[in-house]
Formats: structure tokens, C-alpha cells, sequence
């Protein structure tokens, strides 16, 4: 998996140093917090909320780069969002996965050793985008 990285109105995608396939998953998991499923992600995602109170919706906002469709094309429309919203969780994620031993437990659990490193990667494209009073939009390739 991808994670293609658009800021509005630039013609070529942001980059991270890896493919941000662990970003994608942990956005992936925090999308099925509350649906009953188990996994290390979303309990991580389900940390975050709780005892951290980072606002974890940002990271559920993404769709599949690659449209097939109309539907598909209106679909990754509405994943553009608010760079600064962003910037704020991707931030207060950092934060509490680099303080809190518990989150970097499920870290361990979830075999994910680059998720920190791609969220820092993450931190100041948002912090550009935002700068510049531009949106963002994340989404994925297989």
C-alpha cells in the first residue's frame, strides 16, 4: 500500500521517505473505532481519544487514489480537508506515542516500527499546507 500525500494546487504529490504504508493502515484501523473489531491500531486510535483527547477524525479522512468511477472521483473530492485540523492531530499523535509507554506497547503489538517516523514525516507538509491556506488530501494505492 501508498499513501499518495496532495496539497491544493500543486501539481506533484508530497512524499514521505517510505511508501507510508503504516500511516495508511493505522488510518485504516481508526476508521473501524466503535465497530467491535480488535486489532493493536485501533486500540492505539481508541488510546489516543480517550486519554490523550487527540481528535483522531483527521486521520479517518482519506479514500482510494485510483477512481473507477464517478462515484469514486465524488468520493475522493470529499476526502480534500483542512490542513491545520490535520497538522493538530498528526501532532498530538506524535506527542502521545512518543510519552506514553502504553501506546508504544501497541506499537510493538502492531509490528509497526515506522509509524512515528512517518507521522514526522507527515507533520510538516501539514504545517506547509496550512501556511499557505491550502488543503490536503491523503489517499492510498495497492
Amino acid at each position: 500500500m501508498r499513501l499518495h500525500i496532495e496539497i491544493e494546487g500543486e501539481s506533484v504529490e508530497r512524499q514521505l521517505e517510505s511508501d507510508g504504508a503504516e500511516l495508511a493502515a493505522f488510518m485504516s484501523f481508526a476508521n473501524l473505532r466503535g465497530f467491535g473489531a480488535t486489532h493493536p491500531l485501533i486500540a492505539l486510535a481508541d488510546r489516543l481519544a480517550e486519554q490523550h483527547r487527540v481528535s483522531v477524525g483527521p486521520l479517518t479522512i482519506f479514500y482510494g487514489h485510483d477512481p473507477e468511477d464517478a462515484e469514486d472521483r465524488e468520493k475522493l473530492e470529499y476526502a480534500w480537508q483542512n490542513a491545520s485540523l490535520l497538522g493538530e492531530t498528526v501532532r498530538d499523535t506524535l506527542n502521545a506515542m512518543t510519552s506514553d509507554p502504553q501506546c508504544q506497547a501497541l506499537l510493538r503489538r502492531a509490528d509497526s516500527p515506522t509509524l512515528v517516523r512517518e507521522l514526522e514525516q507527515l507533520l510538516p507538509i501539514t504545517i506547509d499546507a496550512s501556511a499557505a491556506s491550502r488543503r490536503i488530501r491523503l489517499s492510498f494505492s495497492e
